[in-house]
């Protein structure tokens, strides 16, 4: 047992035994039972992920061993709250249980066999327990690419060809079956409480990577453009999160980063399968959240920007495959309605660089908490100076900051015709 965490009373064996009976024939009894930590430090801020290994006695006397991984928040108050707050866990379980086995029938029934991440299990415990119980991929060859070195063009392709499946499923759904009924995909932000929390999770962090935007190379001539978005923050997040019924729109995942991607390679080392893990953020919008996030966060910068035209049309060619594979009833987005959602929907862009990518491209490191993003402590600051002086991110920004205006992306105006907010709604930044 890993001693150096905390692991709450009620996982035990005997609730893992009681699962067990139901997924598998013939248990008898567990004859091993450990729980570890599965990821490092700096691999994932909001949940404590931990590898569950069985060994199990069957009533022929044979043996069988299986493993699963267990999510878990992270005990300390801030995180209970925010994620408690906001669903996280609920939402994640409605998605593996309800939505992506949907998702996959509906292919099924179009002559194609697919799956977008792994099965999930429930344990008999009080159903105000926020846990998630997943398979664990890496029994079966799945692992992350290394996020400090990005994904190449193979690997972000076989991402895009996912993604499209991703959202052209859901977008037929909706066209004929009607919206989905799972309420926290269309978490409302349009309130008092979602906007503080909003600035809770970005007011620090912004503040500290306009102090070091002194350090970017000719990046200074940015700062009025960068006051403006961020002044604006708050109200731009609450209205890019909102159904634009002029636009196209699907499912997002919500949260396409690196560490978010499992990838099962062939023998000669090319990619055979894609999965998507941490659910717990869908939302139903523009398509352009998850572009963004996925390809300014996660892409080699050799390939981020100079391929990223490519990128969008390869995913709108599979986008538009699968739409019609599933006999989608609408008109089709164009390609040139592809390209005006991305650029109303550019705000993403630049969020994704400045707190995303930071997060992608930081060394692992015991100071990676979530918490201190949001704290205004020595340790607190000392973390957000860390990412935005750490010098792989630094080549990053300062070749995505002058792409970004000049790509008009970085204008809140895109999406807000009016800037006049009240106060809650501005960070009101002064730097």
């Amino acid at each position: 047992m890993d001693l150096d965490i905390k692991i709450p009373k009620w996982v035990n064996k005997d609730i893992f035994h009681k699962m067990l009976k139901e997924i598998f024939d013939g248990v008898d009894d567990i004859i091993y039972f450990d729980i570890a930590r599965a990821l490092t430090s700096g691999e994932n801020y909001s949940t404590l992920m931990l590898r569950v290994q069985i060994k199990m006695k069957l009533k022929d006397g044979r043996t069988r061993s299986s493993s699963f991984m267990l999510k878990l928040p992270h005990e300390t108050k801030e995180m209970k709250d925010m994620l408690t707050s906001l669903n996280f866990f609920h939402l994640e379980n409605v998605v593996y249980q309800n939505v992506l086995s949907e998702m996959e029938r509906m292919y099924t029934e179009s002559g194609v066999e697919l799956r977008f991440g792994a099965k999930c299990y429930r344990l008999s415990a009080d159903n105000d327990k926020l846990y998630l119980l997943l398979e664990d991929l890496s029994c079966s060859g799945f692992r992350n690419a290394n996020r400090l070195d990005g994904l190449d063009v193979e690997h972000t392709e076989c991402v895009l060809r996912k993604l499209a499946q991703f959202h052209a499923v859901s977008a037929s759904r909706v066209a004929t079956l009607g919206p989905y009924t799972e309420k926290p995909l269309f978490h409302k932000l349009d309130n008092k409480n979602s906007r503080s929390k909003i600035r809770q999770v970005y007011a620090l962090m912004a503040e500290t990577f306009m102090e070091n935007l002194k350090n970017y190379k000719n990046c200074e001539m940015y700062r009025e453009s960068l006051l403006l978005f961020f002044n604006n923050l708050i109200e731009w997040f609450v209205k890019a999160r909102v159904v634009h019924a002029q636009h196209f729109n699907v499912l997002n995942h919500g949260d396409m980063w690196t560490n978010n991607i499992l990838f099962k390679y062939k023998a000669d080392g090319h990619v055979e399968e894609t999965y998507f893990v941490d659910y717990q953020n869908c939302n139903y919008g523009s398509p352009a959240q998850d572009l963004y996030v996925l390809l300014i966060s996660s892409v080699h910068i050799d390939f981020k920007l100079k391929k990223f035209d490519h990128f969008v049309d390869y995913y709108y060619k599979h986008l538009v495959e699968n739409l019609k594979l599933l006999k989608y009833p609408l008109d089709i987005m164009s390609r040139q309605q592809m390209q005006e959602q991305l650029q109303v929907f550019g705000g993403w862009a630049f969020l994704t660089s400045f707190f995303i990518m930071g997060v992608a491209l930081l060394d692992p490191t015991d100071k990676a908490k979530f918490e201190y993003v949001m704290q205004d402590t020595p340790e607190g600051k000392d973390f957000q100076n860390l990412i935005y002086s750490n010098p792989r991110y630094i080549k990053h920004i300062e070749a995505i900051l002058p792409w970004l205006h000049q790509r008009d992306l970085m204008n809140p105006r895109n999406l807000l015709k009016d800037l006049s907010g009240n106060s809650s709604s501005k960070l009101e930044m002064k730097i």
